[in-house]
């Protein structure tokens, strides 16, 4: 049986492959299709459909946005779309001058602090990426504050912590219709990331499902089969289709392997995609 990866990260955003790096990847791993899911950003689509079309190997255009539920950051994922169409260039140019905002503010508090960063360095050592958090705790471990991108993000960044700002987030429907205006189909990405069980959880799914949602993320890197096996049963009883992907990041996440996810426990079969085609209308 054929798998696919549905949910995967470039430099374009905070991977550490470039797109034709990752199409590459995906190709002699055998998979049947990747999705290009940068955040917030269109801008590595070009390089990878190229190198798919070269490569052979099918690329999904797509996109990760966040948004906002019951007072809590949520992801969607927007798959099958077009990455020309006007709403969700404009989406995606919204969520990015968010991004922008956070990182002046935190670079400006880190700075206040005596650490001589500043926007332009670290998108020197980040060409073309629509920058964030990651690349920030990047360089802070690179030029020596702290011994690794994961401590700053784990204790500088998080909410509460010295340095975390706020940034804004898109309202679900929003990021549900740029998704529809495109053509694609808008996923719930990783549903249980956000530490939702039972009401709350069909609370969310709910809301999605309102808002424009018509897929979730069933399967996915840190899915037990416990938590496949009630997502695939969830999204059954309510109608959605399901997607599934590793949310592959290079080395920026090395336990996790394109296409089987940690410790090889994924497969997304490649069926997934023809529910997801039908889901679109």
């Amino acid at each position: 049986m054929e798998r696919v990866d549905l949910h995967v990260h470039t430099t374009a955003s905070d991977g550490t492959l470039t797109p034709r790096q990752t199409v590459a990847l995906a190709g002699e791993l055998g998979l049947a299709a990747v999705a290009v899911t940068d955040h917030d950003t269109l801008a590595g689509l070009p390089e990878a459909m190229a190198a798919g079309a070269e490569l052979g190997v099918r690329v999904i255009p797509g996109i990760e946005l966040a948004a906002e539920h019951a007072g809590r950051e949520v992801h969607i994922l927007g798959l099958l779309l077009d990455p020309k169409a006007p709403s969700i260039l404009e989406a995606a140019a919204w969520a990015a001058r968010g991004r922008d905002e956070r990182n002046r503010r935190v670079i400006e508090a880190l700075a206040a602090d005596g650490i001589p960063i500043t926007a332009e360095a670290v998108q020197a050592e980040n060409p073309g990426a629509v920058l964030g958090r990651p690349h920030i705790a990047a360089w802070l471990a690179g030029h020596g504050y702290v011994a690794s991108a994961k401590e700053a993000m784990d204790h500088w960044f998080r909410s509460g912590q010295r340095y975390y700002r706020p940034r804004p987030w898109m309202a679900l429907d929003r990021a549900a219709a740029a998704i529809r205006g495109a053509g694609g189909v808008a996923v719930m990405a990783h549903p249980l990331q956000y530490g939702w069980r039972g009401q709350a959880l069909e609370d969310y799914l709910r809301a999605g499902m309102a808002a424009g949602c018509r897929a979730l993320e069933a399967y996915y890197s840190e899915h037990s089969p416990q938590d496949q096996a009630m997502l695939l049963a969830a999204a059954d009883r309510l109608g959605l289709a399901v997607s599934g992907g590793s949310d592959f990041h290079g080395a920026r996440k090395p336990r996790i392997r394109m296409g089987t996810g940690v410790d090889g426990g994924l497969f997304v079969p490649a069926a997934v995609l023809e529910g997801l085609e039908k889901a679109k209308f």
